[in-house]
């Protein structure tokens, strides 16, 4: 008799777990995405445009501004070798009408003096800042393609991630339609299911709800991966098309 009972008892501690189990597939966590491949390609597009503003981007702009300035500061250098002076004396200090008529050349002295070595400097800075703008506009280029990888790649498997949720729910759905019933013929007293067929339908169940649990973790976790990279939330880009 007290054997009845322990079974009775552990049969509806079983129907009270999973009764607080019993709900459809989280569909809270799944973005409605575009299907059709047009409309795939432009979100993807869409998401690598986003993705290029990152600031590990956008720093070779700046780079290349830079180096745009050391350009002009390394040509400007052939400036300072050109000179001006005035011929200064009493005359041209004195603006008097005997001294009028009287001119000392030359008031005025031009020239230039050049070190021989900045006929070979000067052009090689030029060529340096010239050298260091394409570098930076490389870098950038290497630094692009690989953002788009990653987002691509990351796209890639947020998308399979959501899919393989999709996928589950049908099969948690017939787990717990399977478990209802045998609770339902166990309740019953229905010989073809007895306590040991009762409680493997409720273990498939228990354990495709940890499987749904562990997709929907995944799932989210590629989907933040995602958005990392991007710079905003996925609804966010889906407003943007």
């Amino acid at each position: 008799m007290t054997r009845t009972y322990i079974t009775l008892f552990a049969v509806l501690c079983m129907s009270l777990s999973a009764f607080a189990q019993l709900q459809q597939p989280d569909t809270s966590v799944l973005l409605r995405m575009p299907k059709d491949p047009a409309n795939v390609a432009r979100f993807k597009q869409k998401l690598v445009e986003l993705a290029l503003q990152n600031p590990d981007v956008k720093q070779y702009d700046v780079r290349k501004e830079v180096a745009k300035y050391d350009t002009r500061i390394a040509k400007a250098q052939w400036l300072n070798h050109f000179m001006a002076s005035g011929n200064l004396n009493e005359f041209t200090l004195k603006n008097s009408s005997q001294s009028a008529n009287q001119n000392f050349y030359p008031r005025y002295n031009f020239g230039v003096v050049v070190p021989f070595g900045h006929f070979l400097s000067i052009p090689n800075e030029v060529k340096k800042a010239k050298a260091e703008g394409k570098m930076a506009q490389k870098q950038q280029e290497s630094a692009a393609l690989i953002i788009k990888d990653k987002v691509l790649e990351a796209y890639e498997e947020y998308a399979a991630n959501k899919q393989l949720v999709e996928l589950h729910g049908p099969i948690l759905e017939d787990a717990l339609l399977h478990y209802n019933q045998a609770e339902e013929k166990f309740r019953a007293g229905d010989n073809t299911v007895p306590l040991d067929i009762y409680k493997e339908a409720y273990r498939q169940y228990n354990s495709e709800m940890v499987q749904k649990v562990q997709l929907e973790k995944a799932f989210r976790q590629s989907k933040l991966a995602l958005e990392g990279i991007v710079g905003m939330t996925l609804e966010e880009v889906m407003q943007l098309l």
